[in-house]
């Protein structure tokens, strides 16, 4: 019976699930990429409102995470668990993500802050709903672990395709709009008349607003596609649904202090925040860096796109390194080759393209250890739980490092914004004190150095071997073989 189920899962289902990852992580790509230097550039916000903007809009999407777990594992309806979620949000993050990039005209900046932090939390919530409604999905298709992985497989594949479709579309985009190299900048006497500073050019500004628009309606468009054929195109099991009932009956705070307490789950988490924090930084950080402390505006898009693309090559190298060395130590060393790279970026003088290639070259292959291990270990650590306390939820663990990757995020998006009010970023400027050249390479360097050692040592200390991975994966499959052979008389009657 359970195999005959496996089998109704086809290659084209599967599919159809993976494609419906290009609606959360386009979205989510090019907002964690782009949004800092928007609201401080485009919409010509403050960085002191524009900290406020990202800083609670984030740790928001930390909460959401939280009440998104519970929300769904409540729901219960003739469409499914997951559905409902998956469509209501997919559909609502469209209107949400369009207007996120809209710059309302003449307001000031705290009517501006309101704004961009309604759409910004309201934003966050849908995509923490989306996302782990989506992740979950897997679950609920198959109870068969090929099939699972099968089509996480391919959800990961086009998860990578749309990380460089989301950087590409939006960074050519905006930069076939941006004429602010083209038209240079206006300049206008100081009010002492002994020095002169460089403004945006009104009408460049509006270019560069049309253009983060046309990118917003495009992404908008293919996101929408996709949450329609994940929706209309994947089954979901209602047998499956009343099985994981089962598993989140009882006490939810007692369950989830278990999950959080549990030994290799509390040094899986802290290393998870300190080695995601520096990726976070350098995808939301790196487009002000470059422009305004590496003097390369007009080559911000080809050096985001080149470095996502280095990590999409680099994966599956780092899968082979997995399969023939162990997750650990593959994660440890290529962690530890990350931190002279991050040592680099806060040194690497003004226009020097040749420098800045081979450091994000390197870096997004480095990184790529962050898009891939930790999930694989992931799955060790549910099940060493599972062993533990004959309890598998996926869907908590799950929950719970989504919930500290968005910790993460809260981390590596505001220390960007932090950095300008730190460095005195002035607010329309074509050009920028030293001082803001000196924060910005701090941030990009000294402090992502400092917590990935952090991490590194908690990486180190984490339980879970090789060896003990295959014990633990010998002794579930000789259970599940248990539990079969207990359940075939009942079947055979």
């Amino acid at each position: 019976m359970s195999q005959a189920k496996a089998d109704s899962v086809t290659w084209l289902e599967t599919t159809f699930y993976g494609i419906g990852m290009l609606s959360g992580a386009l979205f989510i790509t090019v907002m964690n990429t782009y949004n800092n230097v928007f609201l401080v550039e485009v919409a010509q916000m403050s960085a002191q409102f524009a900290t406020v903007v990202v800083f609670i809009s984030r740790a928001w999407d930390v909460v959401c995470n939280l009440i998104a777990g519970k929300l769904i594992s409540s729901t219960n309806t003739r469409f499914g668990r997951m559905k409902p979620w998956i469509f209501g949000s997919g559909v609502l993050l469209v209107p949400v993500y369009f207007l996120s990039w809209y710059v309302p005209p003449n307001l000031p900046d705290v009517v501006k802050m309101i704004y961009y932090l309604l759409l910004c939390s309201t934003f966050m919530f849908l995509q923490s709903v989306n996302n782990v409604a989506y992740r979950t999905q897997v679950m609920y298709m198959s109870d068969d672990e090929t099939v699972r992985n099968r089509a996480t497989l391919i959800r990961g594949i086009v998860e990578l395709v749309a990380v460089v479709m989301g950087i590409a579309l939006h960074g050519q985009v905006v930069a076939f709009y941006d004429t602010v190299p083209k038209k240079a900048c206006r300049l206008a006497n100081s009010t002492d008349n002994s020095t002169t500073h460089r403004h945006i050019d009104p009408e460049a500004l509006e270019d560069i607003k049309n253009g983060y628009l046309i990118s917003a309606a495009a992404i908008c468009g293919i996101s929408l596609l996709a949450t329609l054929i994940v929706t209309f195109g994947v089954k979901e099991r209602r047998d499956m649904e009343r099985e994981n009932e089962q598993n989140l009956n009882g006490n939810f705070l007692k369950t989830l202090k278990g999950v959080v307490t549990f030994r290799p789950n509390v040094y899986f988490l802290i290393y998870d925040v300190c080695l995601y924090s520096p990726t976070v930084i350098y995808s939301g950080g790196a487009a002000i860096y470059l422009q305004y402390s590496l003097d390369l505006r007009s080559q911000v898009p080809n050096i985001l796109l080149i470095t996502v693309v280095s990590t999409v090559v680099a994966l599956p190298a780092v899968g082979l390194l997995v399969d023939k060395f162990g997750k650990k130590p593959v994660y440890i060393v290529m962690v530890a080759l990350t931190i002279p790279f991050l040592i680099g970026c806060g040194l690497v003088p003004p226009r020097s393209m040749v420098i800045v290639l081979v450091i994000v070259i390197f870096m997004g292959a480095l990184m790529a250890a962050n898009s891939y291990i930790p999930w694989t270990m992931l799955s060790d650590i549910v099940d060493a739980y599972q062993l533990q306390t004959n309890q598998r939820l996926d869907t908590l663990f799950f929950s719970m490092y989504l919930l500290m990757c968005r910790l993460a995020s809260v981390l590596g998006q505001a220390a960007t914004t932090v950095a300008l009010v730190i460095g005195g970023y002035v607010t329309g400027e074509c050009s920028q004190p030293k001082s803001v050249d000196t924060s910005l390479r701090i941030l990009m360097s000294g402090f992502p150095v400092a917590i990935s050692l952090i991490g590194l040592g908690c990486l180190i200390k984490y339980p879970i071997s090789e060896q003990i991975r295959k014990e633990n994966k010998e002794a579930l499959d000789e259970m599940t073989a248990s539990l079969q052979e207990m359940k075939a008389p009942i079947a055979s009657e």
